[in-house]
């Protein structure tokens, strides 16, 4: 077992390990109960972890969290070719008539 992930925030530590779980990737999190404790009695050093159970899943653990994760760049707005609409850079098909973001279409 491995600590793989840190985060003081219960809701985006179980996001990751969601995440972990979707790409068959089994964890767990440590520390989940101990925070209220914690809080009640002055002590704010402990932190919330995600660990994994196989050590071989580690490089494969890490790559997602940091991809999905870390805030990535935004990608740049696009025009569909096809229907002429305005699309958010995270849109992979058009909104309007699903034609896929090739890459070619207008900015």
């Amino acid at each position: 077992m491995k600590q793989i992930y840190t985060h003081d925030n219960i809701v985006v530590l179980h996001s990751a390990k969601n995440i972990l779980a979707l790409n068959d990737i089994e964890s767990f999190v440590k520390n989940e109960h101990t925070i209220p404790n914690g809080a009640r009695h002055g002590i704010e050093n402990t932190f919330l972890e995600l660990w994994i159970i196989n050590d071989q899943d580690f490089s494969k653990a890490a790559e997602i969290i940091e991809g999905q994760l870390n805030n990535p760049e935004p990608t740049a707005s696009w025009t569909c070719i096809k229907c002429d609409e305005p699309n958010d850079g995270s849109f992979d098909f058009c909104w309007k008539c699903q034609s896929e973001n090739t890459g070619s279409q207008k900015s």
